[in-house]
């Protein structure tokens, strides 16, 4: 077990500069980013699929030149400005820096959960969704219009539904996990039923990962209290001690191709480190303390393996709004990140350029690929050289421009909490309309004249201060200084909201 922490309360600035944030007008239930390409896919709870395409280089320039002027004007950092910095648009938007390619009615009641085609020889070609009316559809990616479906309700026990989807990053096999603790495998081609693998969990299964380093058949489960390993055509090869807290996701971490150290989250606000190798996965072996007031909702891996920081680091997102980069070797949160004060973080992806996605039901933000502490560094030696120009001029004039954050390093930090209110919006009663003939031709390629104006965030360091003092959490001090990245596929596990709506009550 890790060593108890240090108790601390005080407030600290965020890590990270968000490069473009997308609000929704309705819920957002799944999103995907593509594993090679700058496009993300959204599912809300209307049953509607928008997909967006993204410049990111006109998106970091653009952050990048707006934090050179506010430095030239007051020489203290962009996060200071009362203001969002970065480019905000709504849900369906055409502007220089991000366009809606298509979206369509693609289910009747919530879209549920969405995942592009993993398999390197059409990765990114089609992507799969699952709603409320019991359809998987696979569609193409460029055009957003059906390739195939296939109603799954005869698969389905009595007052189940599907919650989760999860692809073989080698073989056409999709998984989807569903509310009464059931595995059901289909051929991801013609999406026939293959395999069923009945009563993995005792309630909703919350995340399925993928093994391929040990089987193309075997993957990792979680749900209600317990790790399941199971073989798709076998069943149950393992199930975890009842760890009397709820497991909500879990991921590998880059720096294992084994499959054998997965890190998982749970509802009490801990990461729990388990080994395969160790003792079949039948308990935890130790945790990481994150946030103890709020649930460890989401978790992905940081996937960049060229940085050793990194390469031993997961992504976790919490009800608070906050994402947190652990780092398993240090037994600590090493960065945190804040997605919003009023949004609990449900989703995490990272997209084609290693960038970090975060949403939760109201909005999503992508994050720069910059690393931050070499661009403070450098900021930190432009203001040292203008320091020692003065200091020619005038010795009494010897102090830099900028302040630092002041992070302590190892220890964690604890902070006062409330409880988010979080609830879900009833489909409209229409929403048969145009289902059969809509998902195949009706597919609306016309892009909203013009997107809502950005609107001033409160997502900077003056709302942190004011947030933490109305009990939101947060934790310290980015480690980051990745220079590399590992280039290759990375696997397909895709992760969604599992804080709150993990029934879809209604949805």
């Amino acid at each position: 077990m890790a060593r108890k922490a240090k108790k601390v309360v005080r407030s600290v600035e965020p890590t990270g500069n968000p490069i473009l944030e997308v609000k929704y007008n309705d819920p957002l239930f799944s999103i995907a980013a593509h594993p090679t390409e700058p496009i993300f896919v959204s599912g809300l709870a209307t049953g509607h699929v928008f997909c967006n395409r993204y410049d990111a280089a006109t998106l970091e320039e653009r952050m990048q030149a707006i934090k050179d002027e506010q430095k030239k004007k007051s020489k203290t950092s962009v996060k200071s400005v009362n203001a969002a910095w970065w480019t905000q648009v709504e849900d369906i938007t055409n502007s220089n820096e991000i366009v809606t390619c298509w979206k369509t009615k693609r289910h009747k009641g919530s879209c549920r959960s969405v995942l592009f085609d993993p398999i390197e020889s059409s990765v990114g070609k089609h992507l799969f969704t699952v709603g409320k009316d019991h359809v998987i559809k696979k569609a193409n990616t460029e055009t957003g219009k059906v390739v195939t479906k296939t109603d799954i309700s005869k698969d389905l026990t009595s007052n189940d539904a599907v919650t989760k989807l999860c692809h073989s990053t080698t073989h056409p096999f999709l998984l989807s996990g569903t509310e009464n603790g059931h595995v059901l495998v289909y051929d991801s081609n013609d999406l026939g039923n293959k395999f069923k693998v009945e009563g993995v969990h005792d309630d909703s299964v919350n995340h399925i990962l993928a093994m391929p380093s040990v089987s193309p058949y075997h993957y990792l489960t979680v749900g209600s209290t317990t790790l399941s390993h199971i073989d798709i055509r076998k069943g149950i090869v393992t199930q975890s001690d009842d760890q009397e807290d709820e497991l909500l996701s879990m991921s590998f971490v880059p720096d294992d191709d084994r499959n054998d150290t997965v890190l998982v989250a749970q509802g009490g606000g801990i990461v729990t480190i388990w080994k395969n190798s160790k003792n079949k996965l039948m308990d935890q072996l130790s945790r990481i303390k994150v946030n103890k007031e709020a649930s460890i909702d989401v978790m992905i891996s940081a996937m960049d393996a060229g940085d050793d920081d990194m390469a031993a680091s997961v992504w976790c997102g919490d009800s608070d709004g906050l994402v947190h980069r652990v780092n398993y070797k240090k037994g600590k949160p090493v960065e945190t990140r804040l997605h919003g004060t009023n949004d609990e973080v449900g989703f995490l992806d990272i997209d084609y350029e290693y960038r970090l996605l975060t949403a939760g039901m109201d909005s999503m933000k992508l994050w720069s690929a910059e690393n931050e502490e070499e661009s403070e560094s450098e900021d930190s030696d432009e203001s040292d050289e203008s320091d020692e120009s003065d200091e020619e001029s005038d010795e009494s004039d010897i102090s830099g421009g900028e302040d630092s954050n002041g992070s302590d390093s190892g220890s964690e930090e604890e902070y006062e909490s409330s409880e988010e209110d979080e609830s879900s919006e009833e489909d409209e009663s229409g929403e048969e309309e145009g289902e059969s003939e809509g998902d195949e031709g009706d597919i609306n390629t016309s892009k909203k004249e013009e997107a809502n104006n950005e609107k001033p965030a409160s997502d900077h360091k003056n709302t942190v201060t004011e947030t933490t003092k109305q009990n939101k959490r947060q934790a310290s001090q980015p480690k980051t200084s990745g220079e590399t990245k590992k280039q290759k596929l990375k696997q397909a596990s895709k992760v969604s909201h599992s804080h709150g709506i993990r029934r879809f009550d209604g949805l």
